[in-house]
């Protein structure tokens, strides 16, 4: 059995290399020999040899406590062009080789105890030509947390993004929302997530608070790993991840 979790999104930039990050610091914190994947990343940064970097892998890798030399295991793709990566691959003249993708995510499956795979953009996103991320997530088997926002049009993100999961036969298991503020929560925030619940049918495992900019020391992750035991559920993460909690049944 594969131990681990894929952790995908509404959209880009909601927050799921934070969430994937804050889950593998706990994991760590806990002992746990924890592995990271994003198995293709765009909009890298160009390092001093010319090649994109992905800071999103970066960050994983710390949370990981990954060493630097793991990289290319962790992240065997990334682009420069902030494109989705179909587009941003075919921009450059470079094809996508979806097969090793898979090969690297059950490479560290294998390795490690437990494991964070984390998407690019959304369920739809094309990795390469009509190869989509939701068809990476079947492949894989693993049970798929979705990182949601709590702000104005949450609510149709999210249940579209349920409903194209039950289409797809995509084992969603639950919700994390990002950014949550509880002390300043309103009635636009907590109606949110009430709808959420009801018309997703899917449990909130956890509302995760804003921690923008943060840096990838030790000191940092330790940090994050706190947060997540404190907002996520963890304990019911790691049976998922373990096969002992069965993902939550998707309601109609």
């Amino acid at each position: 059995m594969q131990k681990g979790l894929f952790i995908t999104a509404t959209d880009t930039g909601v927050g799921k290399t934070v969430i994937s990050g804050a889950i593998a610091a706990a994991l760590k914190r806990r002992g746990i020999n924890v592995g990271v994947v994003k198995p293709v990343a765009s909009g890298g940064r160009v390092n001093t040899s010319g090649q994109p970097v992905s800071e999103d892998a970066t960050f994983l890798m710390a949370a990981a406590g990954m060493a630097e030399e793991r990289r290319q295991e962790v992240n065997p793709v990334c682009l420069a062009a902030a494109l989705t990566p179909a587009v941003a691959a075919a921009e450059c003249g470079m094809t996508i080789d979806v097969t090793k993708l898979i090969t690297a995510c059950r490479a560290m499956l294998h390795q490690s105890e437990l494991t964070v795979v984390e998407g690019v953009g959304g369920m739809a996103a094309p990795v390469w030509k009509d190869y989509l991320v939701a068809d990476m997530m079947l492949e894989l088997k693993l049970p798929v947390i979705l990182v949601v926002k709590p702000n104005l049009g949450t609510i149709n993100h999210t249940v579209l993004a349920a409903e194209y999961a039950r289409q797809r036969s995509i084992p969603l298991a639950g919700i994390i929302v990002n950014c949550w503020d509880e002390a300043a929560a309103t009635v636009l925030e907590r109606s949110n997530l009430a709808y959420i619940k009801l018309l997703a049918g899917l449990p909130v495992l956890g509302k995760f608070p804003s921690l923008a900019g943060i840096p990838s020391g030790q000191a940092s992750m330790v940090t994050l790993g706190k947060a997540a035991e404190q907002h996520l559920a963890i304990d019911h993460l790691i049976g998922m991840m373990k096969g002992a909690v069965c993902p939550c049944p998707q309601q109609s």
